[in-house]
């Protein structure tokens, strides 16, 4: 109708140029646009009797606004098998390195650890594997990673005292990034054939560290080559359900104009992976906050445009507001984002939900 059709443009001139328009089939609700809410919010009911009223804005949250449920539930690396690791401290966990450990004991335990967070076996539900400990290729090691080549190169010269140094670099990428893959693989195949109803994808990936900031001037697009370092991680997109690229805003860029730079060339990239793989029935879900990185500083209007709206105007399924349970420690925090969710937060939620209904129709 003429009605629907100018509405549309409307909806268009509030958001972002829209890129690929809607995507793939709806997740958890029939909706082309939905927001999910994974912030453990249930202490403000239950400790301080506020209650944020999430589903008159279209938001889905699981039962009592629990952190695991029967909409979305994230294993953080503790929580699913034994992922190996060094602390910040440099003692190994788990035998530290992926390549100096059980696979077949990860996935043992991880088994049981699926049964247990999701019980039935129809689950369909989103299911987030928040691994953050190392980067699945050699070369994303850096700054307090640099430990994963370290340690590898060790194990190399344990194994081959003999061997000449550069050899020693060649063969510990191999070994590392052969068992980072097999690792990640074998979890996800492991989840989709015990829940092959769920959602399965790594948080944060793709990624595309467009964050040098300080270039001038600042374009928000990715480097070409970590584009191309995305083409070399082709095993994981095609053993994902689901692509969860972070769009998490750092605090340095509150108050600065390079926020919707910042997060349409993140979701741009996971869109090129998607395509990549020549399945559009993989869902695109940015995980976003409320408020920039590690603060309480709520997101404005023109930042909830930035993120929500520029994910809904390049056809992202839904978008994921992430939160710690700092947004439940007090009744004056609960009362602050009752406010926030009951103002500017839900309305534009209700809007762009609404704006992205019309357009899947027009």
């Amino acid at each position: 109708t003429m009605t629907s059709g100018s509405s549309c443009w409307i909806l268009l001139l509030l958001l972002p140029v829209l890129g690929h328009a809607i995507g793939p089939g709806p997740v958890l609700v029939n909706r082309p646009f939905v927001t999910i809410w994974n912030i453990p919010t249930e202490r403000c009911a239950k400790k301080y009797n506020v209650t944020l009223s999430l589903d008159i804005f279209d938001v889905v949250a699981n039962n009592q606004q629990s952190f695991l449920g029967q909409d979305i539930t994230l294993f953080y690396s503790e929580k699913l098998g034994l992922l190996p690791y060094y602390t910040a401290e440099g003692v190994p966990v788990n035998g530290g390195l992926p390549q100096n450990t059980s696979l077949k004991a990860h996935l043992h335990q991880a088994t049981q650890d699926i049964k247990i967070t999701l019980p039935s076996p129809a689950y369909t539900g989103l299911a987030v594997i928040d691994w953050e400990k190392w980067r699945p290729l050699w070369l994303r090691n850096w700054d307090t990673m640099h430990i994963y080549q370290q340690k590898s190169e060790e194990l190399v010269r344990q194994q081959h005292p003999q061997l000449p140094s550069e050899l020693v670099k060649k063969k510990a990428k191999q070994q590392f990034e052969q068992s980072a893959r097999e690792f990640m693989e074998q979890t996800l195949q492991l989840g989709e054939t015990l829940r092959p109803g769920g959602y399965w994808g790594f948080y944060g990936f793709p990624n595309c560290y467009n964050n040098d900031f300080d270039s001038l001037p600042y374009n928000g697009t990715c480097p070409v080559v970590e584009q191309q370092r995305n083409k070399e991680l082709w095993w994981l997109w095609k053993s994902s359900r689901t692509l969860y690229p972070s769009i998490y805003l750092p605090s340095c860029l509150n108050g600065t104009n390079k926020v919707l730079a910042y997060v349409r060339h993140r979701v741009a990239e996971a869109f090129t992976v998607q395509r990549r793989v020549l399945d559009d029935n993989i869902p695109v879900l940015p995980y976003s906050q409320i408020a920039f990185d590690r603060t309480i500083d709520f997101l404005s209007q023109e930042d909830l445009m930035n993120t929500i709206g520029e994910s809904a105007a390049q056809g992202a399924a839904g978008i994921i507001l992430w939160g710690s349970l700092n947004y439940s420690n007090s009744k004056e925090m609960c009362l602050r984002l009752k406010d926030y969710v009951e103002g500017s937060l839900g309305r534009y939620i209700i809007n762009v939900t609404a704006s992205a209904d019309l357009c899947s129709q027009s």
